[in-house]
Order: C-alpha cells, then sequence, then structure tokens
C-alpha cells in the first residue's frame, strides 16, 4: 500500500502488515503491544528532530526487516547526529515518563512498557550498522578519521553482532520460550555479513 501525507510518500509492504497483525494477534504477554509502541515513539523521535532540523524526509517504507526513513536533504554534522539519537533519546525520555506512572500506580504492566522502551533505546544505540549507534559511529568517524568509514564499521558491527549472538544463545538457553535476542543476533550478522566495502582508506 502506497499512500502520500504531508509531502511525504508512505510505503508498507504486505509482509509487513501480515507479520505485524499476526504477532499483535498472537500475543497473550502484551510484550509486542509496548514494542510496537516504543518503536512508534522511537521513530516520531526521528520525525521531530528532522522537522527542527528541515530535513524532513521524502519516503516512509515498512518492510519485513524493519521501517526505513529516507531522507535527501543535506544537513551538518551536527544535524545528522541530532536526527540519530533523537529516536533512542524518544525512548529514554517514555521510559521515565512510563517508570513514573508505573510507580505511581503500581502497576506491573507499565514497569513492563518501560522496560520495553528502554530496551528499544539502548539496542539502537549499539555501534551496528542499520542502527542509530552505527550511523552515529560512521558521522563520527567520518568526520575525524581518513579511512573508510564503511571498512571500519563494517568489523565494528560484526564484532558486536556476534556479542549480542552469544548473549540470545545464553539467554535461549535459560528461556527457550524467549528467542528474540538470538533472532536479533542472527539478523545483525547477516545484515553486516552482505554488505560490506574492502576499501581501507
Amino acid at each position: 500500500m502506497i499512500f502520500t501525507l504531508f509531502k511525504i510518500k508512505f510505503n508498507i509492504s504486505v509482509p509487513f502488515a501480515v507479520m505485524l497483525s499476526f504477532l499483535l494477534i498472537t500475543d497473550q504477554t502484551g510484550f509486542m503491544s509496548a514494542s510496537v509502541l516504543a518503536v512508534s515513539v522511537h521513530e516520531i523521535g526521528h520525525l521531530v528532530a528532522m522537522y527542527f532540523t528541515n530535513a524532513l524526509p521524502e519516503s516512509i517504507s515498512f518492510g519485513f526487516g524493519g521501517i526505513e526513513i529516507i531522507s535527501r536533504s543535506f544537513t551538518s554534522f551536527s544535524k545528522s547526529l541530532a536526527v540519530c539519537i533523537s529516536g533512542p533519546l524518544a525512548n529514554i525520555v517514555f521510559f521515565f515518563i512510563f517508570y513514573a506512572v508505573g510507580k505511581t500506580a503500581d502497576s506491573y504492566l507499565v514497569f513492563c512498557f518501560a522496560a520495553v522502551q528502554l530496551l528499544v533505546g539502548a539496542i539502537n544505540l549499539m555501534p551496528i550498522r542499520g542502527l542509530d549507534g552505527g550511523d552515529l559511529l560512521k558521522y563520527i568517524l567520518s568526520a575525524t578519521v581518513k579511512c573508510n568509514p564503511e571498512f571500519v564499521l563494517r568489523w565494528v558491527s560484526i564484532i558486536f553482532s556476534c556479542v549480542v549472538l552469544v548473549l540470545g544463545v545464553f539467554v535461549s538457553v535459560k528461556n527457550v520460550s524467549n528467542p528474540s535476542l538470538l533472532l536479533l543476533g542472527i539478523y545483525l550478522i547477516i545484515l553486516n555479513i552482505f554488505r560490506y566495502d574492502t576499501q581501507i582508506c
């Protein structure tokens, strides 16, 4: 499904819609609802930063691999960093909001929503290509070193992806019903192995 809203082109793929619907319908723990909310907060954080830096996206695609915001506007180094950090920052702000509400209402469910907000923000800050932390590292490397930032970013991404994979295996062994971290590690490794740049400098 493709439509335009506020001069932004939205593209929602059928696999994404089917996968999201299936996960929400079959979710009995509330984890998926909390995850969808956290991801929404995260992406809105990026969009707000883009608005204030005059870098509104041309298109937003919702695919099987995630959400991709495409902007061809040229921004300064500081504005690029602001756009990258805005997503995780929004999650951290909402973590404190949910935590305060959960503590006041003594609600376990609200505490779970707070934890998911923190988890999404923390994961996106990892220096892995495809995540905000990877973009941050790329911008910093581009401004500070002469070597090809993509080459350095690739290997940093693979190392951290392997760490996530190992942690995922450990968590899955302890809790077979929760393979989320393991699947994330596999996805990140595949993403960074098949996207590479062999030029060092």
